[in-house]
């Protein structure tokens, strides 16, 4: 966007709005940035780069510097199980769990590849939330359950249906907010995977 340096000085009222477009344009070009590095690392080049634009968000953010971060430090690890795991926790609204993540736990780089459960194993402070999100990983009802309560609807109620409502009410573009729609379309797209 450009800024009329004039209108700005000619309409002050305008400024605060101007400054916030500025900042969300600034923050989405560097988690654009963080999703180049990420490209360079193991087989995440794989990913579509138009499909691993949609991560180009604040929930997918901690994520992506997770990802980084162990590739820095010399880990392998499945770039495709990683995601999965990422995809469920988001959709379990599990995924603040990341914020608790230390590397003090984590053996030295190795050969072997680090899969999620070894990312648990490490990660977690207490044996507790390992098995409670070991639980989420593998139950779909958890999902459902979940999806259910974002979506404010009763066990009896179609959830597709109640889905396509609930986003053309709430979308972003409508005035909804950004963060509780992508974590609602996370949980959507993650039960419509294990029920299709």
């Amino acid at each position: 966007m450009l800024i009329n340096r004039q209108s700005v000085l000619n309409n002050p009222d305008d400024l605060p709005a101007i400054k916030a477009e500025a900042k969300a344009t600034l923050d989405l070009c560097n988690r654009c940035e963080l999703l180049l590095k990420l490209r360079k690392y193991e087989d995440w080049g794989r990913f579509d780069w138009a499909f691993m634009c949609t991560w180009a968000n604040p929930v997918d953010e901690p994520f992506i510097k997770l990802m980084i971060s162990l590739a820095k430090h010399g880990y392998h690890y499945g770039a495709i199980s990683m995601h999965k795991w990422w995809r469920r926790l988001k959709a379990c609204n599990q995924h603040n769990i990341i914020t608790y993540f230390t590397y003090t736990n984590f053996p030295g780089p190795t050969d072997k590849r680090l899969y999620w459960m070894e990312l648990y194993e490490h990660c977690c402070r207490t044996q507790e939330v390992f098995i409670q999100m070991s639980k989420v990983y593998q139950d779909d009802r958890q999902v459902e359950m979940y999806l259910r309560s974002l979506l404010g609807i009763s066990q009896q109620r179609d959830i597709k249906e109640a889905w396509i409502e609930w986003a053309k009410r709430n979308h972003p573009d409508k005035g909804g907010s950004v963060d509780k729609f992508i974590i609602t379309k996370s949980a959507y797209e993650e039960w419509y995977e294990a029920n299709r």
